[in-house]
């Protein structure tokens, strides 16, 4: 009588436990199947780092935006400094009203004579 040879079944047959059908396999199997789902998690890590939520290129230009914002800000503070402490010389200073209408609106006092050179 001959001898019967159990015939294997594929690898992802429908039925079956994977797990098992993997450690019944070969070492060579199991060792080609590591290595490609290693090489598959650090494809999707890089991949994350590269163009993810979280990637370097975002977290750089999200630096370069808050160090621009935080340049505005500074400047936005110095000139609300500034129009606060003009904003008290206007109500409190008169030789400073007297100047600014002087210089910025041309004013003169009634009877006063303004002579103007040719070079200036």
């Amino acid at each position: 009588m001959p001898r019967r040879v159990r015939k294997k079944t594929p690898l992802f047959a429908p039925a079956g436990s994977l797990i098992r059908k993997l450690s019944e396999t070969d070492k060579r199997l199991r060792r080609k199947i590591l290595k490609i789902s290693l090489w598959g998690l650090a494809v999707l890590f890089f991949s994350s780092i590269a163009f993810g939520t979280y990637s370097i290129p975002r977290i750089i230009r999200l630096s370069f935006q808050k160090s621009s914002l935080i340049e505005t800000n500074r400047m936005l503070t110095a000139d609300l400094i500034d129009a606060a402490r003009v904003r008290d010389l206007l109500t409190s200073d008169a030789s400073y009203i007297e100047y600014i209408a002087r210089t910025r609106y041309y004013m003169v006092h009634p009877n006063e004579i303004i002579y103007r050179y040719r070079g200036r």
